[in-house]
């Protein structure tokens, strides 16, 4: 079948998205090589628990008002609920610094710079939805560049001269001068009343997406969290430098097909919309195919040619987890659609049921000391609700999408 011309722009756009990416992967990536020679396991296992908590939080600093920048009808509109999106974010940033003094004495005070964090995806995470709505592409690749080059030589930097939590240190550094950048594509104004109005407006989001993608990320991120009161820190640390080396092509490639695949949807309907899906699904299954194939077979001696024997359990770990990965990569793009539709309660139910058995996993795993079977059981509820949601959106979304349009 001849692609549409809704097809050709989105994988044009995605084009454009994805060059910087390549660039902004392959610096990661580099990095990702010579930090071991610098940081022990141990230090991987905090980070992975500090990141657990950004991740998590991140979800809900905006209320999810950011994702409904694309459903902004014009560029003027668009950039109203943005700055919508900011100002929840500044208000939602006090009631976390209030927490974070109260927590002062029970946590490590590393631990105290979170709202910080936070506040800075709460400023970027709606510009880019607002940028990626102009399809300014350019724009959110030189953001990424800014960010993953002053994370990696802070980073790096710091590990050499042996300063305490340098991959934290080095991550809040890059992050702040990116999100610094992208406060140049909007004029921020904190405006009560516009609050207000865009909060009723788009109340689904708050009221069943926020809550949604809590539990999805608490549920996909708390891992390090989940495992430290059954199993060691050097195996969490182990399984935090996997993730991260799987989590930079795979999630760089979701997140700019995502933003892409968002922006299109939300402009179609009908066979148009069923057509770019199901090329928006066989390209994630080409691209990621021979590459999860690679992984699965001969994950543990890569890591072992690339690091050394002491890094091979890493390689192990990402062999157990690569097919969820590799599901994640066709599901990810397209999982738009529940927003975009407005079915964000049945998409709160499914990452309710995704989250108890995620946990359910963990505490099996944890139970019988059997760090691998909990990860395997992990892997396989991943799967299984990868799997579950592609049948969801393209049998019953998509079906009766053209239902509707042919009315």
């Amino acid at each position: 079948m001849k692609p549409t011309s809704e097809t050709t722009s989105l994988f044009a756009n995605f084009g454009k998205l994805f060059i910087g990416l390549v660039f902004v992967q392959f610096i990661n990536f580099f990095f990702s090589l010579i930090l071991p020679k610098y940081i022990q396991p141990t230090a991987f296992a905090e980070f992975g628990i500090f990141l657990s908590i950004i991740y998590i939080l991140t979800e809900i600093i905006n209320a999810k008002i950011d994702m409904a920048v694309f459903l902004g009808k014009s560029v003027e509109e668009a950039q109203q609920i943005a700055n919508a999106a900011i100002g929840i974010a500044c208000i939602l940033f006090c009631f976390l610094l209030v927490i974070s003094a109260i927590s002062f004495f029970f946590v490590p005070v590393i631990f105290i710079t979170i709202p910080f964090v936070v506040l800075l995806y709460g400023i970027h995470q709606p510009i880019i939805a607002f940028l990626n709505k102009q399809e300014k592409y350019n724009f959110i690749n030189y953001f990424r560049i800014i960010q993953v080059i002053l994370t990696a030589s802070a980073t790096l930097i710091l590990a050499m001269q042996h300063i305490e939590h340098a991959l934290i240190y080095g991550f809040l550094f890059g992050l702040a001068c990116a999100t610094l950048y992208s406060k140049f594509y909007i004029k921020f104004s904190f405006n009560q009343e516009e609050i207000k109005k865009i909060w009723k407006q788009f109340s689904q989001f708050p009221k069943f997406g926020i809550w949604s993608s809590l539990l999805n990320n608490v549920s996909r991120n708390s891992i390090p969290l989940l495992m430290s009161p059954f199993f060691s820190m050097s195996n969490i640390g182990f399984y935090t430098y996997a993730t991260r080396l799987l989590n930079a092509p795979t999630g760089s490639f979701s997140s700019a097909l995502s933003q892409v695949y968002f922006k299109k949807a939300s402009e179609l309907n009908g066979k148009e919309l069923l057509q770019t899906t199901k090329n928006t699904i066989l390209f994630s299954f080409i691209i990621g195919i021979i590459p999860s194939l690679i992984i699965l077979f001969f994950g543990k001696d890569i890591f072992f040619f690339l690091f050394s024997s002491e890094w091979m359990e890493a390689g192990k770990i990402a062999q157990y987890l690569i097919l969820w990965y590799f599901t994640g990569i066709i599901i990810s793009p397209i999982s738009s659609l529940l927003d975009i539709k407005y079915l964000l309660k049945f998409e709160f139910n499914f990452n309710l049921v995704l989250l108890l058995a995620r946990f359910s996993a963990i505490l099996i795993g944890g139970l019988f000391d059997q760090f691998y079977l909990a990860i395997l059981l992990f892997a396989i509820v991943g799967v299984l609700a990868n799997l579950g949601l592609l049948y969801y959106i393209y049998f019953r979304i998509l079906r009766d999408d053209i239902r509707s349009a042919s009315r």
